[in-house]
């Protein structure tokens, strides 16, 4: 069919000395709950260790479990908050931060969850990137 293509989500995340700092994961709202922001995440993470970093940090809206459940599969754990952080309605944001993603440990994990994603969704992580 002669259908117009659109984006259906995007991320951002910019290195400083050696820390990845996720700034956006955001998918099309006809879209969510379909993988994509987990294959975006899983890209995020593979770019950052391509460009060298050892952790990744991000914020995100504290009503926002659904996405906090979802870096904590990756191992994002909970490190702190920033009070009134969203400008637009004054919600808190959630600060949550990896261990070395280099680590052995860390990356036995990834590649698993990488794998098994792969397995569910190969159509969308063949689109990423």
């Amino acid at each position: 069919p002669n259908t117009p293509e659109h984006i259906v989500g995007f991320s951002g995340f910019w290195v400083m000395t050696g820390e990845a700092h996720i700034i956006a994961i955001g998918v099309r709202n006809d879209y969510r709950q379909l993988g994509i922001g987990e294959g975006l995440l899983i890209s995020t993470i593979e770019l950052a260790q391509m460009s060298n970093s050892s952790i990744m940090t991000l914020e995100v809206r504290a009503s926002n479990k659904i996405a906090q459940e979802l870096y904590k599969k990756y191992r994002f754990q909970v490190v702190g908050r920033r009070l009134r952080y969203y400008s637009s309605d004054g919600e808190d944001a959630i600060i949550m931060s990896t261990d070395n993603i280099t680590a052995p440990s860390f990356q036995a994990s990834f590649q698993q969850l990488r794998k098994d994603y792969a397995q569910r969704h190969s159509e969308i992580l063949a689109g990423v990137g």
